[in-house]
């Protein structure tokens, strides 16, 4: 299921948390390889523990497009088919851990609307679970420059993050 690259790194990197009883992974998904990839390493965290996977997509609007009433509608409805889409992908992907996932579609910023996520399911856990954030490195070298997701939760998150390549 996962490549021996991203088994290695996983080995190398997971951030060390303290020991919870569950173990909730909130995993940011896109649809990208390295979304698909991120998806991969959430069964793998909580293979041979008790946990699930929260996963999210986040529809973000571009701040152009929300000032026309037409980019608005288009978006939505483009939204809505990479729902649809993404939902199916990530059932296919995650058929193996049973019922131990759920997938969910926030609207807003990326990082912000996955740290709300993960905020919501420790309140709801409590002290007995442990809260990990995963997500994809970006994909375009851009984002490297200017700043992403994966620089934006590290940076002001308060739970460990795990950025697969």
């Amino acid at each position: 299921m996962t490549s021996p690259k991203v088994q290695q790194h996983l080995e190398q990197n997971i951030p060390v948390t303290r020991r919870a009883e569950l173990l909730i992974v909130v995993v940011g998904f896109d649809g990208s390889e390295s979304g698909y990839r991120a998806l991969d390493v959430s069964a793998l965290l909580i293979a041979g523990r008790v946990g699930t996977v929260e996963v999210v997509y986040v529809a973000h609007m571009a701040p152009a497009a929300a000032m026309s009433a037409d980019a608005i509608t288009e978006s939505r409805r483009a939204f809505d088919s990479a729902e649809r889409e993404f939902g199916d992908a990530v059932h296919d992907r995650l058929a193996g851990i049973e019922h131990r996932w759920r997938f969910q579609r926030r609207d807003g910023p990326v990082a912000h609307e996955l740290v709300a996520v993960a905020e919501g399911l420790e309140r709801d856990y409590g002290d007995d679970a442990g809260v990990v954030i995963v997500v994809g490195s970006p994909m375009h070298h851009l984002h490297h420059v200017v700043g992403s997701v994966p620089v934006a939760l590290v940076r002001h998150a308060r739970f460990p993050v795990v950025v697969v390549p």
